[in-house]
């Protein structure tokens, strides 16, 4: 399609009702995304019915504003109040909550919207020039190399605590967590405590929730006589300088790249590309001690690779008709409501469709760094600024409306309240969180793979070295576990 006839397309959409739709999913999804418990999901979700009247374009536009908005408006509890406003946000809270602490909130803010624009922009790219190609990539990607991605992420996710042993410890639970439910292979259930609750797994989701927002509560509630939670922030140089950027670009483009290529993943999902993409900024930066107390790096890998994730997930949906995860899944559903089957056929016979998304996933994205910018970083510190007697109710009752959501049961408001106070009892004990979530989030994915592996293999342990993609995740945990054995004698001496 010539330049003349996208330019064309790009008028059609800012000069009628479509940029409107485009305003509004952001606008939503922004929302959603900065009060804890609510999510890009929910916020997706409540926008699907209303888009069955309108035009394909405008709608999934739509859908696709609000998947942007909500997962960079995670960037504002995270900051403000160290409660992740999505589960794509966890590592934001690390350094984002202690600039906030120093008096840097404003600043933090305006380099998570930066770390959002760019890493959307970056992987938006990705998605234009090399959709077909990457997707193709995933296909590649059998049991086998699943089995090594999620055990280099186990491995990732421990080094980042500091205390291997605790984060080993806290894995194990979390898979023994991760076992609870129906067996993925044959559907037997496994419920070694008989308890109802448990009957059909447990939620991630809700589990999230509890272990970082409910827990925070708690915390909250013990705590000293504070009126508000937020700490008090100044408003100044929200804009990052050029010059920073610039000294920043490298960690800008390599989170830009994890996170497109771990979106590619089905199954894998925006939380995962946090952790890495945090874990390799740390481990590049000369003061990686500085990590967790404030560094402007880890702000920046946090929130530049959970955007990028987005284009990243839409590459195997609309090359192949592969949801990657429940918002694409989503997204899946939505299309196929307008009529539209997503696959090769989809970009060979409605080319002016993918150009109508692909330009309208641009004006959301600048839409959502203006919003940001100008309406939320001035309204929602106010909003969250609220005493602890209001806020703290709110956020509660926030988280369960966003756990009973997501699967419309009220076992899941259980286990927030289970996993809640598992937080609160970590938080005490010293124990990280990090390990238990991304267990509970890849648990029951890396025993399926790592079973269909072994059957393919019948037991041998030797494909997962002579397959070239396996062979590379392979080395990359040994160099992990190596780095982290170095850091944690370099700790103790």
């Amino acid at each position: 399609m010539d330049a003349q006839t996208v330019f064309g397309i790009f008028i059609e959409i800012i000069t009628s009702s479509a940029v409107l739709y485009i305003l509004a999913g952001t606008a939503l999804g922004v929302f959603f995304g900065a009060l804890p418990g609510l999510t890009a999901t929910l916020a997706i979700v409540i926008l699907l019915p209303f888009t069955y009247g309108m035009d394909p374009a405008s709608g999934i536009a739509m859908l696709i504003a609000a998947y942007i908005g909500g997962i960079s408006g995670g960037v504002v509890a995270s900051v403000l109040i160290g409660m992740p406003g999505t589960p794509s946000s966890i590592t934001t809270v690390y350094d984002g909550y202690p600039m906030a602490k120093k008096g840097l909130g404003g600043k933090a803010l305006g380099i998570g919207a930066m770390g959002s624009l760019i890493g959307s922009l970056v992987s938006l790219f990705f998605l234009v020039t090399l959709a077909p190609q990457l997707a193709s990539i995933a296909l590649r990607f059998s049991p086998i190399e699943y089995t090594m991605v999620i055990l280099f992420a186990f491995i990732t996710v421990a080094g980042l605590t500091g205390n291997f042993l605790k984060s080993s410890l806290v894995a194990i639970v979390g898979l023994g967590i991760a076992l609870i439910g129906f067996d993925p292979l044959n559907s037997a259930e496994r419920n070694p405590f008989g308890l109802d609750v448990f009957a059909g797994g447990i939620t991630a989701i809700p589990a999230m929730i509890g272990l970082f927002v409910v827990s925070k509560v708690f915390i909250e509630l013990e705590g000293g006589h504070q009126n508000t939670i937020i700490p008090k922030i100044s408003m100044k140089n929200i804009y990052p300088k050029l010059s920073e950027i610039r000294a920043s670009w490298t960690n800008y483009l390599r989170s830009s790249l994890i996170g497109t290529a771990i979106g590619i993943l089905p199954g894998i999902g925006g939380t995962l590309a946090n952790f890495v993409s945090y874990d390799q900024a740390k481990k590049a930066s000369k003061e990686p001690e500085t990590f967790g107390k404030g560094n402007v790096d880890g702000l920046i890998a946090s929130e530049t690779a959970n955007n990028a994730v987005i284009a990243g997930n839409l590459i195997p949906l609309l090359a192949l008709g592969i949801p990657g995860d429940s918002v694409s899944a989503i997204l899946l559903g939505g299309l196929q409501i307008q009529g539209l089957q997503p696959g090769p056929l989809l970009f060979q016979n409605q080319p002016e469709f993918i150009v109508n998304l692909f330009i309208s996933f641009f004006i959301a994205v600048i839409m959502m760094y203006v919003l940001m910018m100008t309406v939320g970083i001035r309204l929602f510190p106010r909003m969250l600024s609220l005493k602890k007697v209001y806020l703290l109710p709110f956020v509660l009752v926030m988280s369960i409306a966003g756990a009973y959501n997501i699967g419309y049961r009220v076992e899941d408001i259980w286990i927030m309240i289970i996993f809640g106070v598992i937080g609160y009892v970590f938080h005490k004990l010293d124990f990280p969180t990090l390990p238990l979530v991304i267990t509970l989030l890849l648990g029951s994915t890396f025993e399926m793979n790592l079973r269909t592996s072994f059957i393919l293999t019948e037991g041998s342990l030797v494909p997962f070295v002579t397959r070239p993609i396996s062979l590379i995740f392979v080395v990359l945990t040994i160099i992990s576990l190596l780095f982290i054995i170095r850091s944690s004698r370099k700790v103790r001496h």
